[in-house]
């Protein structure tokens, strides 16, 4: 499948009959829910290592491929939309999510590592959200995906062939041309005050027990955590089922995210997959969980405190030696921001303008009504724009009682 959209996708760009690429499934219940990770281990496992390597460097390669591509790219993310399905939208310039939506990055679970572009695009998600979603494998639903950043538009499920319809009719590469086309069938934003986001009551909680660098710092803040504790008890059990190493590899790459470009970051990914298929616990986790389905994996080492952090990051980050090359068919394309921005506003964006960092809030400092409205024409009155812009004000900025002016809480 890989070879084909790959294909297909450099076949449609050369056309000069296509304006518009749309990806979508053909299944009424997912988009895409990963690749074939079993074929894989089994290639690995039977000594074929140029097969098992094979398919990771052409699914990365068709990531960036995805994130590279200069025609509008609008991926269709209606039903379950995991593992390498999200590399196959999460790049692209528009990524329309429904009420059938669910994404998730399960890969610890199967002693894997969050791929196909995860080091890039989760370690850029507001605060600790890509931390928490990537060590857990937490799903998210419907709205989620637009409030998190996933998905640039919201649309119901039943409009999306309207939708496609429309989007073959504008007979224009214009990005904001296709955005507001998308946007002309968005679903209703939630009533003033309301936000649909399953994370919300829980972001603080997830900043403060995921913001450290450690695992067991980690698995310590969520025991001492007592503002949500039912969710960090549910979350505890759910970090116990992974595989110890990981966790600890995943939380390594993310934190080493936000410094790489695109490339550097699918690179990394390509060199942690030759490692991680020399383990044990890749293939005792696809096994338990894929093949023989026990849902027993017995992890080696089987808790954080038997894994040797140097010697991980020795093994998997500084270690020389011959490893498989990512050759990028958009050789030239090397970024360290999506060079597209057609979602919500991030956390970051919001704190940039009350902060000042942003020269178009000026000197004086800027009021709710303000940055609300700076949103608004920015973003020309998307909808979820206001819920989340607001949200993220009640929770990060103190207003002036006199001069009305909001101050960023650190």
């Amino acid at each position: 499948m890989v070879h084909t959209i790959k294909r297909h996708l450099e076949e449609w760009r050369q056309s000069d009959l296509c304006d518009v690429v749309i990806l979508r499934s053909n299944s009424p219940k997912a988009f895409c829910a990963g690749g074939d990770v079993v074929e894989v281990s089994k290639s690995w496992k039977d000594g074929d290592h140029g097969k098992a390597m094979g398919f990771f460097q052409s699914e990365y390669q068709m990531n960036h491929l995805v994130a590279a591509y200069d025609k509008p790219l609008v991926a269709l993310i209606d039903g379950y939309t995991m593992g390498g399905g999200v590399g196959l939208s999460v790049h692209a310039a528009f990524r329309v999510a429904t009420e059938r939506s669910v994404f998730a990055m399960p890969e610890t679970r199967i002693g894997f590592f969050p791929d196909v572009g995860a080091t890039f695009f989760l370690s850029r998600m507001d605060g600790q959200t890509g931390v928490y979603l990537g060590l857990t494998g937490s799903w998210l639903r419907g709205r989620d995906l637009l409030y998190a950043g996933v998905a640039t538009h919201y649309v119901a499920s039943e409009r999306l062939p309207l939708l496609e319809k429309r989007l073959q009719e504008l007979g224009t590469r214009d990005h904001q041309v296709v955005s507001q086309a998308i946007e002309e069938f968005a679903t209703q934003a939630e009533a003033a005050g309301t936000l649909e986001y399953s994370l919300a009551d829980v972001r603080e909680a997830i900043d403060r027990c995921f913001r450290f660098n450690t695992v067991e710092a980690i698995v310590e803040a969520l025991k001492q955590e007592t503002q949500q504790r039912e969710w960090a008890t549910k979350t505890l059990e759910t970090l116990r089922k992974m595989s110890p190493s990981s966790l600890k590899l995943t939380l390594e790459q993310l934190r080493n995210g936000p410094r790489l470009n695109i490339q550097q970051a699918l690179s990394l990914e390509l060199r942690l997959a030759e490692k991680r298929l020399g383990s044990e616990d890749m293939h005792e986790g696809i096994d338990a969980l894929l093949v023989s389905k026990t849902n027993a994996p017995k992890w080696t080492p089987a808790t954080l405190e038997e894994v040797d952090m140097g010697q991980l990051h020795r093994e998997y980050f500084e270690s020389s030696g011959q490893y498989s090359v990512l050759d990028f068919i958009d050789s030239d394309v090397a970024f360290d921001k999506y060079p597209h921005a057609f979602g919500l506003p991030s956390e970051r964006d919001i704190g940039d303008l009350v902060t000042g960092v942003n020269p178009q809030a000026g000197s004086l400092g800027m009021t709710r009504r303000e940055v609300l409205g700076f949103f608004d024409r920015q973003t020309m009155s998307k909808v979820g724009v206001r819920q989340k812009v607001s949200w993220v004000l009640d929770r990060k900025t103190q207003e002036d009682k006199d001069s009305y002016v909001l101050r960023w809480i650190k």
